[in-house]
């Protein structure tokens, strides 16, 4: 646990990011829509860590823990929220297209299920090309009701992609519960009715076994196609700064169960280091946000 904590440390960064600009938000300077990951961050650290070698990552329109995972630069990330031409998109883009070719994120779209043949390309280009290159597609339960996944996973399939599939299960596509949009939970039967290896992991996971789980999942999609479901929880609304306790199907009893057992709050409450970090971060967020707003 030990060897992992600065990785766990990380996701307590990104939570405090997430909740410094959920603050700032109601100010009504950000130019742009927001699509938080508070609740999700708890596994996004070790993404970097497990990567090897070059990375082509293509994010949903949920893209500040992706770009955050890669180490894309937080100022032109907040800069870019504010519309300004010191974000990374020269403030063209805003929270839903966020992008770093730097640190390899190729692109966030925020149409649903758009990561997945823009990945698909990718790692056609690496193999026809011989690069040794990952693709990385990224994207939400909502995704798996396209008809898109299912013909990317097929091509992916008959093709042996180097190809990485991320499938953050929510439960929710906006305020709308799993339950009534499909007859199943796990997201990994469509992958594996195309035959491709199936990884899982929780938020009730312990860190370790979830850093393995993506070791794992990175070194088989270097070789052949791979698809990981990570189970989560959305904390905050689909898109916007408040907490989503009661909108569409979601109900106290539900966000109360999850949100006790989050692994970054229950990380902030329990280890003093991490509450001054968060703490910390926070605020530093909040002044890279005032002093951006002072000039608007």
């Amino acid at each position: 646990m030990q060897d992992l904590k600065k990785y766990i440390d990380k996701g307590v960064k990104y939570r405090a990011i997430e909740l410094a600009i959920a603050h700032q938000y109601g100010n009504q300077k950000m130019r742009c829509p927001v699509h938080l990951s508070i609740g999700q961050e708890y596994w996004l650290p070790f993404l970097k860590k497990n990567i090897r070698g070059k990375v082509r990552c293509f994010s949903s329109h949920r893209s500040h823990g992706m770009y955050l995972a890669l180490e894309g630069d937080l100022s032109s990330m907040i800069n870019e929220l504010y519309g300004l031409h010191t974000g990374c998109l020269m403030g063209r883009g805003g929270s839903m297209h966020l992008k770093d070719l730097s640190v390899g994120l190729e692109a966030s779209v925020p149409i649903v299920g758009s990561s997945l043949p823009l990945a698909l390309g990718s790692a056609f280009s690496a193999k026809h090309s011989k690069q040794n290159i990952l693709s990385i597609a990224y994207f939400g339960d909502g995704a798996c009701e396209e008809g898109v996944l299912h013909e990317c996973l097929n091509y992916a399939s008959t093709n042996i992609l180097p190809i990485l599939f991320i499938c953050e299960n929510n439960l929710y596509s906006c305020n709308t519960r799993l339950g009534k949009r499909q007859p199943a939970d796990d997201m990994i039967r469509f992958a594996q009715a195309a035959k491709i290896k199936t990884f899982q992991f929780s938020s009730l996971d312990s860190f370790e076994d979830i850093n393995l789980v993506l070791s794992d999942s990175i070194s088989s999609s270097s070789i052949a196609p791979a698809f990981l479901e990570i189970r989560s929880y959305r904390l905050f609304e689909h898109c916007g700064h408040r907490i989503d306790r009661e909108c569409g199907d979601r109900t106290n009893a539900e966000y109360d169960y999850f949100e006790y057992q989050d692994p970054i709050s229950i990380q902030i409450n329990q280890d003093p280091e991490s509450k001054a970090l968060f703490d910390q971060t926070y605020q530093e967020t909040i002044d890279i946000c005032l002093s951006i707003e002072a000039l608007l």
